[in-house]
């Protein structure tokens, strides 16, 4: 893929061009025609979405508590800790 590449001795680096002031009208431009498309969530979207991220991060919870719990007593019990 090097060879390919590869410029010749008389090739001349190409200039980049000036930033143009239509570019930057036409930029704002399409930015906004982008961000008519965006629709956002309704309230009751919301609310639902964030119950079911508290009842996930409750369930985590659970699930490491208990398998923490079950660890600590298999540690406990590796080295003869318990009593």
């Amino acid at each position: 893929m090097a060879e390919i590449t590869k410029k010749t001795p008389d090739a001349k680096p190409i200039a980049e061009a000036p930033p143009h002031r239509e570019g930057f009208f036409r930029f704002f431009g399409e930015v906004r025609r982008e961000t008519s498309k965006v629709t956002f969530p309704t309230w009751k979207e919301t609310w639902l979405t964030t119950v079911v991220v508290f009842v996930m991060v409750g369930l985590l919870m659970g699930f490491f508590f208990f398998t923490d719990f079950l660890l600590s007593l298999g540690e406990k019990w590796l080295i003869g800790a318990a009593s």
